[in-house]
Order: structure tokens, then C-alpha cells, then sequence
């Protein structure tokens, strides 16, 4: 029973339908609070349908939708499908973002900078939130499932190499572009060696997370963490 909570929960189909409502909340809230607090991998995301103007924002739902239709569909002719499987899958979520609050956390603020403080968020309440969830699942997206797996094909089917050596590669260079990206773009923070290490120990963590319990989870995890992270939970 575990080992098949396991390998369901992971299935890229399921992933799909799980972070669905996370996607249509970010998007109509998007529409309430304006396209200024779009994160930068939404914006990369969505960038290619800007060619068709102002229906670019209309085809990328539709072709949400038509995604949800497939996965809907081949989950249930794979399995029935059951919705009590994301009640599992959001309190796993929850354990992992709580993992990085804490853990990294205290790894990064208080065992290697113990003399150098965070950047505050500088976000209204609502709009960070809004932007949490939409960091959550167009950053897992573009760095974890386009990047990490792209990375991870290459690397085993062009370089030869082992899986496990492509693992590692994938992972650390997939956090170090995540990282990166965090300083680059309108919503761009400031540069501290903080605030990298947390992002690099961060982006290692959801990659690991995306590589061994798949796209649904690692999305879960990170929105949840950027909610904390908002409302300040993990401050003390």
C-alpha cells in the first residue's frame, strides 16, 4: 500500500491535476491584481505565446485545460482516480516545506552566516501570497521539470554518463540557475551570500524533491514554504 501511494503520487498525471487548483487560483489572481506581479518563470513560461497578443494568456489556459482533460483521462484509465490520494500528498508537502524553513534555515542563518540577517519581504500580504503560489508552480515547472529533466536526458544520452552522476549534475546545476535567476528581472532581490546559499540549498532540495516524489509535490512544497515564508512564520 505504501509502495503504491509512492509510485501513483509521483506519476506526472497526477501531478497535473493536483497543482491545478494552485494554477487557476495564481492565474485569477493575476487578472484581479494585474500582470506587474507576475514572477519572472511565468513570465518565461508564457513569453513564446506573447506572438499572439492579447489571446496569449486566453491559449496558454485553454491549453491548461486541455492538459488537465489528458491527465484526468489517463489517470483514470490507468487507475480510477482518486482525489483522497492529494490529502497524503499536500500533508507530505507540507513536512518538506517545513523541512526547508527550518532546516536549510537554520543551516544557512545560523550555522554559516549566524551574523547576517535575511532580506524582509517586502510584499502587501495578498499579493505575496498570489506571487507564492504562482513562484511555486511556474518555478518548479520551468527549473525542475523542463531544466532538471533536460539536463538529466542530455546528460545520460549525449555524455554517456551513469545515472546517478546525472542526477547530481542536473540537481546542482538546475539550483544554481534557479538561484541565479532570483537576481535577475523585475522582481530581482538583492545579492547577499545569505540569501544564495538559502536559494542554492533550496533549489538542491526541490530538485531532489521533483527527482524522487515528482512535479505535484516539489510544487506543493515550494508554494507552501513561500506562504510561510510571507507571513513570516519562520521568523524567531
Amino acid at each position: 500500500m505504501k509502495s503504491l501511494y509512492f509510485s501513483r503520487s509521483k506519476r506526472l498525471a497526477n501531478s497535473f491535476v493536483f497543482i491545478l487548483p494552485l494554477l487557476i487560483l495564481y492565474e485569477a489572481g493575476i487578472v484581479f491584481y494585474g500582470a506587474a506581479l507576475k514572477n519572472t518563470a511565468d513570465t518565461i513560461t508564457k513569453t513564446p505565446l506573447t506572438l499572439f497578443g492579447k489571446s496569449g494568456s486566453l491559449i496558454f489556459n485553454l491549453l491548461v485545460i486541455v492538459f488537465l482533460l489528458v491527465a484526468v483521462f489517463y489517470v483514470e484509465k490507468e487507475h480510477n482516480l482518486n482525489v483522497f490520494l492529494f490529502f497524503p500528498m499536500l500533508i507530505e508537502s507540507v513536512i518538506y516545506a517545513l523541512f526547508i524553513g527550518y532546516v536549510a534555515g537554520f543551516v544557512v542563518y545560523k550555522v554559516l552566516f549566524p551574523y547576517l540577517l535575511a532580506m524582509p519581504f517586502h510584499w502587501e500580504a495578498g499579493g505575496g501570497i498570489l506571487l507564492s503560489i504562482g513562484a511555486g508552480v511556474y518555478e518548479e515547472i520551468v527549473f525542475r521539470l523542463l531544466l532538471v529533466s533536460a539536463f538529466y536526458l542530455f546528460i545520460t544520452k549525449v555524455l554517456k554518463a551513469s545515472k546517478p552522476l546525472s542526477a547530481v549534475v542536473s540537481i546542482i546545476f538546475s539550483a544554481l540557475i534557479f538561484t541565479i535567476m532570483h537576481y535577475i528581472g523585475g522582481l530581482s532581490g538583492t545579492f547577499t551570500y545569505t540569501s544564495f546559499m538559502f536559494r542554492m540549498l533550496s533549489g538542491i532540495i526541490l530538485a531532489c524533491i521533483f527527482m524522487f516524489r515528482g512535479l505535484g509535490i516539489a510544487v506543493y512544497t515550494h508554494a507552501i514554504y513561500n506562504v510561510f515564508a510571507v507571513l513570516k512564520l519562520f521568523q524567531g
